[in-house]
């Protein structure tokens, strides 16, 4: 009897220490990576082994770093759920491993200085504290064609038809080069059918395009041929919208416009962040009203996501509250307090254009390129 009960002692003890791991999950003096194209620490374990350990999406963590930075209450999502400027920790689809970075912010790696032999420990702060956000916001979208209505929706391709632009000549969607969502093809047929004259590829340096050249499944002839002619612009843009890089980056693009004719695309990899934060930019200096900009932006949300503002609208109205008010309070620099739906956006966009060294010339001359002349 004894015997018995020191095993099922044991037995109990096995399970007791089994359940607390579960509890009480945590991930000790794992060491960090950068994320060379978006910044950023990557982790060094992969998002299934993570999750094994018991840490949930909607998890709200504490971060201790071996060099002395100390975070607490970030959220753990599946997605970049999180207002532009805050801190997360993702775990993106594609991704090898988890990730710590500032939404559309500062890159976490350099700003705390953090190297090969820097190490992370990670504990929970709140259990499922963003549980809703991560629910409500928790989407993905398929790369095979066939499970969309048209090779629009499927490519995010469309027309911007924002206040006062000119119809038929600024254009929006994912890359026609970079393949890795399986769009580049049929991307690169839409800028036939459009006749686009000039390409504006955030994503990608002319080291990068170049490397797209020499695959053997290369077959974006129509992008090749602008590219022959001088006739795209290879920007290389990160994500982090407040740096002196992107400032410069994004001042380039604009005079690209000033200097080219259209019909014009911009577009990064999926047509979604880096291009949706430029195209608001440049609506808003054509006199885009805040509907605007949001209808715009949440058309990608429509294409990848099948999500209607009508029949999903408590998705809808999370994503327009956490996502994109949150951009466009990030993107012009407004108060918490600020009201969207009457703030001056042409106003404040100026401001910041000429902050970053654009000439009121070189506005208005952008301006009489894409704006129609009674409205400039």
């Amino acid at each position: 009897m004894k015997k018995i009960f020191i095993i099922t002692s044991a037995l109990f003890a096995c399970v007791s220490m089994a359940s607390c791991q579960k509890a009480n999950p945590i991930l000790k003096d794992n060491h960090l990576h950068r994320d060379d194209e978006f910044g950023g620490a990557f982790i060094d374990i992969s998002i299934p082994d993570f999750n094994k350990l018991g840490f949930k999406y909607g998890d709200s963590l504490s971060l201790d770093f071996s060099n002395g930075v100390h975070y607490d209450d970030i959220g753990y999502y599946s997605g970049y759920y999180v207002a532009a400027g805050q801190e997360l920790v993702v775990a993106y689809p594609g991704y090898d491993y988890i990730k710590f970075c500032i939404n559309y912010g500062d890159d976490v790696y350099t700003k705390h200085n953090f190297d090969l032999d820097t190490a992370v420990t990670i504990t929970v702060f709140e259990k499922q504290k963003y549980k809703v956000i991560e629910e409500t916001l928790s989407i993905s979208y398929s790369d095979d064609i066939s499970t969309y209505e048209s090779p629009e929706e499927f490519a995010n391709f469309r027309e911007i038809k924002t206040s006062n632009i000119k119809p038929g000549l600024l254009y929006r969607g994912a890359s026609p080069i970079d393949n890795r969502r399986q769009r580049a093809t049929t991307v690169d047929g839409l800028l036939r059918s459009n006749e686009i004259a000039y390409d504006i590829d955030l994503a990608d340096s002319r080291t990068t395009i170049d490397g797209f050249y020499e695959q053997e499944s290369f077959a974006s002839t129509y992008f090749k041929s602008l590219d022959d002619n001088n006739k795209v612009l290879p920007v290389g843009m990160g994500a982090a919208y407040k740096s002196d890089d992107f400032s410069a980056k994004l001042k380039t693009t604009l005079l690209s416009i000033l200097n080219n004719e259209g019909p014009y695309y911009i577009h990064c990899l999926e047509g979604k962040d880096r291009t949706g934060y430029v195209c608001m930019i440049i609506e808003a200096m054509c006199g885009a009203s805040y509907d605007d900009l949001v209808d715009d932006y949440f058309i990608t949300y429509k294409n990848y996501y099948g999500i209607d503002k009508v029949k999903d609208s408590y998705k809808y109205e999370m994503i327009k509250s956490i996502h994109i008010d949150e951009m466009i309070r990030y993107a012009f620099d407004f108060e918490k307090t600020t009201n969207l739906l009457t703030a001056n956006y042409r106003s404040q966009v100026d401001n910041y254009l000429e902050a970053i060294g654009l000439s009121n010339e070189e506005l208005y001359g952008i301006r009489s390129k894409l704006m129609e002349a009674s409205a400039i």
